[in-house]
């Protein structure tokens, strides 16, 4: 995958990250789960070289319950889900 075509995985997971940070912020461990997993997508997604992977995604799960199913956040929710399918593809 080149850079170009990472391009709008990395708008979507900044614009992702933008809004899960703040709840990370507050202490919200799942947010904050979901934030040092978006984190890892941007450098990814950047092509910046870095961390090694934090295991195995669970950023879209944790998003579709407590996001979602709990929350009042879907559309967030739908957009993690996105961005854990295309990074997971990208590395397949």
């Amino acid at each position: 995958m080149t850079l170009a075509m990472r391009e709008p995985l990395l708008t979507m997971a900044r614009s992702a990250l933008e809004q899960v940070e703040p709840l990370a912020a507050q202490g919200w461990a799942p947010a904050q789960s979901i934030a040092r997993q978006l984190r890892w997508c941007v450098a990814f997604a950047s092509g910046q070289p870095g961390q090694e992977r934090p295991g195995p995604f669970s950023m879209g799960l944790i998003a579709a319950r407590e996001l979602d199913m709990y929350g009042h956040m879907p559309e967030l929710a739908e957009v993690i889900n996105q961005i854990q399918q295309e990074v997971e593809r990208a590395l397949a």
